[in-house]
Formats: structure tokens, C-alpha cells, sequence
């Protein structure tokens, strides 16, 4: 049997613990996940940061185990998701603020003019603070995750433009996605044909940012 030179055993100790690492983060969004699922699922929302001992005496009883089986599904979605993209994954830390509101867990799909494509991965709230802070000249999609189902809704970087997609109805009808600003924040400035000269359409939205975006 070869014996293990100095060199391997070195190797191998740093791949074991990369993934030591690469299993306590994953153990720990999963976590989160289901954190976020048990009190989206009860309907509830603590007013403050509950400690660790009030935590795990809600996280420790066997029922809580449905919650952590929901969030490795969502977790396992995503990745694959993620995969399939192939972009570059920036990780937003959370601002540590409790309540409901913007904290909903997502990827965030950024096409951006000057900085390509990319992944921001945290929650909504951050995430958008972080993309407005940082980057201009981008849309995006905000990949919404709960219960194992993702919903997506798209934004322009300014405010005042939006993208518009069709119900199911309306494709059956062949509308299309619209790209085109709000229209009350520009009816005293155009006129409703003026606006819609300035609407872009797809079938699809790109994957890339366009020169036509540049008109906005």
C-alpha cells in the first residue's frame, strides 16, 4: 500500500475542511430557510430578536423537522437554479433587522451595462439596497422563494421605468412583455402615444442589457 507523502496529506486536510465549510454554510441557509418558513407558514412575526435559548426551544422539538424538510427542498431548487445560470454569486449579509416586510429570501438575477451578468443571493430588502448602492444601468429579476415554489417579478434600475409581463390570458391573446415607463409619473410629460412609441416589447426579456434600454 503507498504510503501518504507530506504533500498529500496536506491537500487532503485542506479539502476536508473546505468541505466542512461548504456543509456548515449550507447547513446554515437551510436553517434560515426554515426559520423563515415556520413563522411565514404560522402567520406570525416576533417583535424583536429572540434569543438563543428562546430560539432552540422552538428549533430543538421533533415538529419543527417539517420546517427544515420544506427549506432543504427550496435550498436544493435554488442551487439548481443557480447552476443553471453559471454566473458570478455575490453573497448580501443580512442588516440584522427583524419584521416581515423586504425580508423575504431570494436570488437576484442582475443584467447589468458595465458589470455583466451576476447572482446576488440574500434577502429582497438588502439585496435591492445593495444593487441601488453599488451598481446603475441594470434590470433585474428577484427569484422569491417559499414552501419549495419561486415567483419572479422584474425591475428597471430607475424607478420610473417598469416591466410589464401578461397574464396567461394575455399570452394566449399574443401581448407580449412591455418594458416602458409608469404611466402617472409621466402623463403630464407625454402624451399616452408618446408613451407608447417609447415601449419596448418582448417575447422573452434578454439576458443581456440592450442598447435600447440606453433610451430611458
Amino acid at each position: 500500500m503507498k504510503n501518504e507523502t507530506g504533500i498529500e496529506h496536506t491537500a487532503k486536510t485542506i479539502d476536508s475542511e473546505i468541505m466542512k465549510n461548504i456543509m456548515a454554510e449550507r447547513e446554515k441557509e437551510i436553517e434560515d430557510l426554515a426559520w423563515e418558513i415556520f413563522q411565514m407558514k404560522l402567520g406570525i412575526s416576533f417583535k424583536r430578536e429572540l434569543t438563543a435559548e428562546e430560539k432552540l426551544s422552538i428549533t430543538e422539538k421533533t415538529e419543527y423537522d417539517f420546517y427544515r424538510e420544506e427549506a432543504t427542498k427550496v435550498w436544493e431548487k435554488k442551487q439548481r437554479a443557480l447552476n443553471n445560470k453559471k454566473y458570478p454569486v455575490i453573497e448580501v449579509p443580512a442588516d440584522g433587522r427583524t419584521g416581515r416586510m423586504g425580508g423575504a429570501y431570494c436570488l437576484c438575477f442582475v443584467y447589468s451595462k458595465y458589470n455583466g451578468n451576476f447572482v446576488l443571493k440574500g434577502y429582497m430588502r438588502e439585496v435591492e439596497a445593495y444593487l441601488k448602492k453599488n451598481y446603475t444601468h441594470y434590470f433585474y429579476n428577484l427569484s422569491l422563494w417559499y414552501r419549495g415554489f419561486n415567483r419572479d417579478i422584474w425591475h428597471f434600475w430607475k424607478k420610473d421605468i417598469g416591466i410589464w409581463h401578461p397574464s396567461l390570458r394575455e399570452k394566449r391573446k399574443g401581448k407580449k412583455i412591455e418594458v416602458r415607463p409608469y404611466w402617472s409619473g409621466y402623463r403630464e410629460e407625454y402624451t399616452e402615444d408618446e408613451i407608447k412609441e417609447m415601449t419596448l416589447e418582448f417575447k422573452r426579456m434578454p439576458k443581456r442589457w440592450i442598447p435600447e434600454f440606453d433610451n430611458f
